[in-house]
């Protein structure tokens, strides 16, 4: 039994000298030393306790409990971490801790890529959140702009009062356009504008705000015999003010526009374009498209500048009087993904005429959008005029 004691030395004897006396502790002794007298055991018996012998109570940091198949002499010595070769237990023990000690590593690195990540995010977050403030100072920058943009086109009250039966499609690709409308009666005149300046957006809305502009300083009853002559000084307003120089210069802005002035009394039409034609649809045995071409010219520099061409044409009651931007047969869309197209343009006019305007207007706005459908954005600002001579 002595064999099975702690060193003199060992704090661990007198820390257990009270187990040794009780029963279960004799007892277990006894039994290994039964073991040792009629087996081979390991490890040797006086070396049980090396472990305990080999570190003091008070150096100890932790406490490994387990079941050790010593099987081979020299391994078997009581000490686990000091067996050499390495006991089975010991190569179990140091690949745990080694695995452990990875899994510490891998658990530190992914602690710190998670920390990265989310410093990333909450960094991504808080851009996007600038992002959208400015994206929405943007867009109410815009609304504002809209809103002016509106105020110096001719009120619906104005129109309904020196048109009679008429209709205005007006559809914006962006929230301010480039296309734009001007209207105004003088005496027994009434003048009709349908423009389509540079661009659309923002760049377009400045474009159409310089050419209402221009028209309330040009067009007055002095300037009313002649439509085209009209358009030559709308066009040296714009270059003077955008410094078109020559054909090489940096800004060749300007706008396409059908302009046309109608004598109330008489029912006779002057018409002028630059680019934008004018169409009559008449009432005869079979209904008519009449097409009044516009010059091939913009209302800005051009190469081949010339003066703008003045066309007069007796009305008569009943007719109907289109005028356009190209964004309207321009639109893709259909099966194919094509153009709408001038040809089918006219021959919905040529089908509706009839109509009271109201609903002429309604079945271009559901025409144009059963032809876009779900695949297809609105590429270019639309605007589409209507009046019926009924003076």
């Amino acid at each position: 039994m002595d064999a099975l004691r702690f060193n003199k030395n060992s704090d661990w004897q007198k820390l257990l000298e009270n187990e040794f006396e009780k029963a279960y502790f004799k007892e277990l002794i006894q039994f290994v030393n039964t073991q040792y007298t009629h087996y081979t055991c390991f490890p040797k018996i006086n070396e049980i306790f090396n472990a305990f012998n080999n570190c003091s109570f008070n150096d100890l940091k932790v406490v490994i409990i387990g079941q050790d198949p010593y099987h081979t002499p020299g391994v078997a010595t009581g000490l686990a971490f000091e067996s050499d070769p390495p006991s089975p237990s010991l190569k179990n023990i140091r690949r745990a801790i080694a695995n452990e000690y990875m899994l510490d590593e891998k658990n530190e690195e992914i602690k710190a890529q998670s920390e990265l990540i989310k410093s990333q995010s909450d960094k991504l977050a808080e851009q996007h959140q600038i992002t959208l403030k400015q994206k929405q100072e943007i867009i109410d920058s815009i609304n504002y702009a809209k809103r002016i943009q509106q105020a110096i086109f001719p009120t619906k009250e104005y129109i309904d009062k020196i048109l009679n039966e008429h209709f205005i499609l007006f559809r914006p690709r962006d929230i301010v356009s480039g296309d734009f409308y001007w209207m105004r009666k003088i005496k027994n005149f009434i003048i009709v504008v349908a423009a389509d300046s540079t661009g659309h957006g923002v760049p377009g809305a400045f474009m159409s705000m310089l050419g209402v502009s221009f028209l309330n300083e040009i067009v007055s009853a002095k300037s009313l015999d002649n439509a085209g002559e009209i358009l030559n000084r709308l066009r040296d307003k714009v270059k003077k003010s955008l410094h078109q120089t020559d054909v090489n210069s940096i800004s060749q802005d300007g706008m396409d526009i059908a302009f046309y002035i109608i004598n109330t009394e008489t029912l006779e039409l002057q018409y002028s374009g630059a680019y934008n034609p004018l169409f009559i649809v008449r009432k005869n045995q079979e209904p008519e498209l009449i097409e009044i071409k516009a010059d091939r010219q913009p209302i800005a520099i051009f190469m081949r500048e010339k003066e703008f061409s003045s066309y007069n044409i007796q009305l008569q009651k009943g007719d109907c009087i289109y005028t356009f931007s190209d964004g309207y047969a321009d639109q893709f869309g259909g099966q194919k993904g094509q153009k709408f197209k001038l040809k089918n343009f006219k021959q919905i006019l040529l089908d509706i005429y009839d109509l009271p305007m109201k609903e002429q207007n309604q079945i271009l706005k559901n025409t144009l959008e059963d032809w876009m459908g779900n695949t297809h954005e609105q590429l270019d600002d639309i605007l589409v005029l209507g009046v019926r001579v009924d003076f």
